[in-house]
């Protein structure tokens, strides 16, 4: 493991492939690029790598916006996803100037949709295609994710397929993974595609110092209590609350406002270990964040004291030279995040949200009680999503709701927040996410008429009993038993406040206990679950220093990534952690929506 690169070799890979298809396409470029896809670009292509080959100037590709060219420049470039929004919004730019020279570079493949656009559009002729096939992205040394979009509806996503090939590609740069799993029928198709590129390639043959022993593939419709609960963890709450992806967060106006050294315009910051700040409270429990930023304020001040105090010309000088630059940055740093660290606290000030939750996850809370805060919520016009959020995580426990509270909360939301609502309920019932508890069909009223929802729709809830998987995988524990955010070797359940313990991180804790048993989880998780597993797998050991690879389809979320970072850390593993994107919770419930 000491000469593990961290992917390093995927993110050259990359590079060598954008590079082959800019030198394909001759002459100078424009690039346009679609916004989500900027950040990604950012993280394996800096400007000047781009101006070595020809792209002199690049910008975003903005739906609702026109393009300002440069007559200058020979080729106009387009790096998009496959989608049709973004082939009309091409061909209606070649249609306004058709006698340029375009390409469109497609991440991560080209579609056969998109040439039909193209022909249908009349502009076929007009634009050379080419494939880009982005993989894991670095957003940390032990979290790698492939940056796919989070608004694609979850019943049209494919993320197994994207995730099956890069873990192929990876294979192939490392070697072979010797002990596999998966679990969910995601990580199912995952695996199979996977298997199948390695027969069609050939599977590198498996060597004494290749460094990833174990592969954990998790599809993650297992386990939708840990995005649902609010993580108490620092970059949790940022992801929460602030526009945060690929490494980058932009605070916005309710933290610039509070800076004494203000900047124009949305500035956005890196947030990554190189911030000797966040690089410690990144993990941390919110709770304790803010008395380390007060206490490394202090700290911070004497330093500068000190500095003051200072009589002899070296002593000055010295400080000048070696000190005085890394103490300004510092304390820059450490003001931001004292500032974003309000702002999270004044938006959960007065709110027993968290507490709910938390009685709700354990099975001890009040159905009265929840119903009001809900009520409450409703009136107060807090985010509708938000207080779906609750609901949905409320019907999981339960294993739905009982009618009288089901329906009372869906009539009072309605009414509140607008009937355009209606399509999510239905996507959330279909989903299982927003149920009636034991209920074969159900209607839905509308204006004095109803009509029922097919039976085979109401049917699609969560088979396997939140109850009995709690309590077989032991992922909660009882209020009885107080939390202690001080402690120095915390359990991984520390970012629900020891209320309930991610499913990924209590199999990988298990697995590493006492070995894989596919029958004794399938007997956990019901038939309704696959679960799989390489024949005859091997025990982790932590003595092998060799890295756990853990990959999450659909998503995972930081309090996740947190709490697997603490088990690594307690049990001496190395884990890294690749997924198919970050998830934010209101993005999260927006993906079962099709229509809203």
């Amino acid at each position: 493991m000491d000469d593990f690169d961290d992917f390093a070799m995927v993110t050259q890979l990359t590079r060598r492939e954008l590079i082959h298809v800019l030198e394909s396409i001759i002459g100078t470029k424009e690039l346009v690029v679609e916004q989500s896809l900027m950040r990604p670009l950012d993280k394996i292509a800096s400007m000047t790598f781009l101006k070595e080959h020809g792209c002199l100037r690049v910008q975003a590709l903005y739906l609702d916006r026109l393009i300002s060219w440069d007559p200058n420049l020979e080729n106009r470039v387009f790096l998009v996803r496959p989608s049709l929004i973004n082939v009309r919004k091409i061909c209606e730019l070649i249609k306004a100037e058709p006698n340029i020279k375009y390409s469109a570079i497609f991440v991560d493949r080209k579609q056969n949709i998109c040439e039909l656009e193209f022909e249908k559009q009349g502009v076929y002729g007009n634009i050379e295609s080419y494939e880009l096939n982005l993989s894991f992205i670095p957003l940390e040394s032990d979290l790698f994710s492939l940056e796919l979009p989070a608004d694609i509806p979850r019943s049209t996503r494919t993320d197994y397929q994207a995730m099956a090939r890069c873990l192929w590609q990876l294979q192939s740069l490392y070697g072979a993974i010797p002990n596999q799993f998966a679990i969910g029928q995601a990580a199912i198709d995952c695996q199979k595609v996977f298997q199948r590129i390695c027969q069609d390639m050939k599977e590198p043959a498996a060597t004494a110092n290749q460094p990833i022993s174990h592969l954990f593939l998790f599809d993650r419709s297992i386990d939708f209590v840990s995005v649902l609960l609010t993580g108490l963890t620092y970059e949790s709450m940022l992801n929460d609350v602030f526009k945060y992806s690929c490494g980058k967060i932009v605070f916005g106006e309710a933290v610039e406002t509070k800076l004494k050294q203000k900047s124009e315009g949305k500035k956005v910051i890196p947030l990554n270990n190189s911030d000797a700040i966040f690089s410690v409270v990144r993990n941390r429990h919110m709770s304790q964040v803010f008395p380390f930023l007060s206490a490394r304020a202090k700290t911070l001040q004497e330093s500068f004291d000190r500095a003051s105090a200072m009589n002899k010309v070296e002593e000055v000088k010295d400080f000048i030279s070696n000190q005085l630059r890394q103490l300004k940055q510092n304390h820059k740093l450490l003001e931001l995040h004292i500032c974003a660290c309000e702002v999270l606290l004044e938006t959960s000030k007065g709110s027993d949200r968290f507490g709910i939750e938390h009685e709700i996850v354990r099975r001890e809370a009040d159905a009265n009680v929840v119903m009001e805060h809900l009520e409450l919520a409703i009136c107060k016009q807090q985010n509708p999503w938000a207080v779906l959020q609750l609901a949905c995580l409320w019907s999981i426990c339960e294993d739905g709701l009982l009618s009288k509270h089901f329906h009372a909360f869906r009539t009072l939301f309605l009414h509140a927040c607008g009937y355009d609502y209606l399509p999510v309920f239905y996507y959330l019932q279909s989903n299982g996410l927003l149920i009636e508890k034991n209920t074969p069909s159900a209607k839905i009223s509308i204006g004095g008429g109803s009509f029922k929802i097919k039976d085979s729709i109401t049917s699609t809830t969560r088979k396997t009993s939140f109850t009995q998987l709690s309590k077989s995988l032991r992922l909660t524990t009882t209020s009885d038993i107080q939390f202690d955010p001080k402690s120095p070797t915390p359990n991984p359940s520390y970012v629900f406040s020891d209320a309930y313990t991610p499913i990924a991180c209590q199999i990988v804790s298990q697995t590493v206990a006492d070995g894989w048993s596919t029958s004794k989880l399938q007997k956990i998780f019901g038939p309704e679950i696959p679960i799989t597993s390489s024949p005859n797998p091997v025990k982790p050991d932590n003595r092998i220093k060799k890295a756990i690879l853990i990959s999450f389809i659909g998503g995972v979320t930081f309090a996740e990534v947190a709490a697997l970072r603490q088990f690594a850390q307690n049990s001496n593993f190395r884990i890294i952690v690749v997924t198919s994107h970050i998830l934010n919770r209101e993005e999260f419930l927006k993906s079962f929506i099709e229509i809203v």
